[in-house]
């Protein structure tokens, strides 16, 4: 992502985004290929993100590798045409989303014990109020449990982007880009709106 002034983004604003999400993209270069991608669930705590993946999953195979991956949790928001802001500058067109990248390098296991814990963490996270057959090595889980790796990703560095709303002059550009959405009326625009009027009050480099 291009580091733009416009859009800085905090630390906290980026926690909070990350907190709210329930996948990430999970993304490996091997090192004679290709860069591989999984959309995966995944357990942040601190500085370290809990995934797993199926063993014959290319990007599986390609962290193990190549250690060296991003994360990258995003929100696409909408859409917005320049005639918002300028009539004639169609350079005001522009794309409204969240997006938070980690560079991590990771580890793994396929041991079902550690696969079994990763899942195990992951639907406290996901359904904690649910009834399951507690995740165990066992006749019922062990099957899948062995197609399965646990992925632990150490954080090295993030880079967080959040573009909602124009930042650019005008000074109402993000009351017109939210006015302009909720007369659209598109799926997702009245979403996107409340989003980009959120950060007109809480701004996301604060």
């Amino acid at each position: 992502m291009y580091p733009s002034p416009r859009y800085l983004t905090s630390a906290r604003a980026a926690d909070r985004f990350v907190a709210s999400q329930r996948y990430g993209t999970l993304i490996a270069t091997p090192p004679d290929g290709y860069p591989q991608t999984s959309l995966l669930p995944f357990v942040k705590t601190g500085d370290h993100i809990e995934i797993h993946c199926v063993r014959a999953d290319p990007t599986y195979r390609a962290l193990v590798g190549n250690p060296r991956v991003t994360f990258l949790v995003s929100d696409f928001l909408a859409f917005s045409p320049h005639d918002w802001i300028d009539p004639h500058d169609a350079g005001r067109a522009t794309l409204h989303f969240r997006a938070v990248a980690f560079a991590c390098e990771a580890t793994y296991s396929t041991a079902p014990a550690d696969v079994a814990g990763a899942l195990s963490r992951l639907l406290a996270a996901y359904e904690p109020t649910t009834d399951y057959v507690a995740i165990a090595d066992g006749e019922f889980y062990g099957p899948r449990l062995r197609r399965l790796a646990a992925v632990q990703l150490a954080i090295v560095e993030l880079q967080a982007k959040f573009k909602v709303g124009p930042a650019a002059p005008p000074d109402d550009a993000r009351e017109r880009t939210v006015a302009g959405l909720r007369a659209r009326n598109e799926p997702g625009d009245l979403r996107a709106a409340r989003i980009i009027e959120a950060a007109i009050v809480d701004p996301p480099d604060q």
